[in-house]
């Protein structure tokens, strides 16, 4: 879900079709709704789909589950009426899965899973638009499960991620130690209770401090946990 030229839209994957879909609100409430636009329907497409304003226009990170292939797509116009032709960013191995999608330093970037190397990977654009993406990712970690259920977000001007680590099966933060994110800290356990972490979400609070809500597994729980 994301604010689009002040009306509230939505991304998702229809499962009954294999597509990737977005919808929009025709009010700033969200009481009515406009008809879904079907963004890309070639093949089994649109899991793990992330919606984020990229340079006034809304743009989608999400999984080809076909090609096993991390892809981004941006809309042509302000509300998402109209998209362009999606762009495959990574298809070494399956690729991809739990993707999120967000604009650091001017320009969109996307965490993601590589389940062939069970690493957290990283990618950022080489312009506002996301139309080029030449820039190699950058593993930000490495371990069994790594990365499951993953969000990021900008913390303190650099690009930071919350996650589930499946090695040690708790919840981690790591952050950039620059603001294109080309190089990485050392992680920090957040929550270090068994099967703490899942289904994560990351947002910088109005001082600035990094909060994330996510899933107790083992006790069936949610929580919450402030910088």
């Amino acid at each position: 879900l994301a604010v689009v030229n002040g009306y509230p839209a939505i991304s998702y994957y229809d499962n009954g079709s294999g597509d990737l879909k977005y919808v929009r609100a025709t009010d700033s409430t969200g009481s009515s709704w406009g008809s879904p636009v079907t963004v890309d329907s070639a093949g089994d497409v649109g899991q793990y789909t992330s919606l984020v304003v990229v340079n006034g226009y809304p743009a989608i990170s999400y999984f080809d589950n076909d090609n096993g292939d991390l892809k981004y797509v941006q809309a042509t116009d302000a509300a998402g009426s109209s998209w362009g032709s999606p762009i495959t960013l990574d298809s070494a191995g399956t690729v991809g899965e739990y993707a999120s999608l967000a604009v650091v330093n001017g320009n969109p970037a996307i965490i993601y899973f590589d389940d062939d190397n069970d690493a957290l990977k990283y990618v950022r654009a080489d312009n506002a638009d996301g139309s080029s993406w030449t820039t190699s990712p950058v593993a930000v970690a490495n371990a069994w499960y790594v990365g499951d259920k993953i969000s990021l977000a900008v913390v303190g001007g650099n690009p930071a991620i919350s996650y589930f680590d499946g090695n040690a099966f708790n919840l981690k933060y790591v952050r950039a130690t620059d603001a294109n994110g080309s190089s990485w800290g050392s992680p920090l356990t957040v929550d270090s209770a068994a099967w703490a972490g899942v289904y994560s979400s990351l947002v910088v609070l109005a001082d600035g401090n990094p909060a994330i809500s996510y899933y107790d597994w083992d006790n069936g729980n949610l929580k919450y946990v402030r910088a």
